[in-house]
């Protein structure tokens, strides 16, 4: 009865050990980021109070208005594998700007 007491905990702990490891694996980052949780990051680096995103190849695109008046065309790119996201916002004035996210 011993040993069948040690081999169920061995397997708790085993069981609980590949738990934990899928549960930090599938850990939200840069490049798994969901709509919301873009769009809320990109109107606060860009200072946005008003922003339109819909899905695109590999991450979203679409437009956002700065505070000015200046409009943004935005293209996201996401990679999943690496953790990342990269992004481009063209503004209708003539600037421009580039950044990105990762986790490390």
């Amino acid at each position: 009865m011993h040993s069948l007491r040690r081999h169920s905990y061995a397997l708790f702990q085993c069981s609980l050990f590949f738990c934990l490891l899928f549960i930090g694996c599938a850990a939200e980052t840069p490049g798994t980021w969901k709509q919301p949780r873009v769009e809320a990051e990109m109107t606060r680096k860009l200072e946005l109070q008003k922003i339109t995103l819909t899905p695109a190849t590999s991450g979203f695109e679409g437009s956002g208005t700065a505070q000015d008046g200046e409009t943004y065309k935005l293209k996201i790119t996401q990679d999943p594998t690496k953790g990342r996201l990269d992004w481009t916002a063209d503004g209708d004035r003539g600037s421009s700007e580039e950044g990105s996210w990762t986790i490390e």
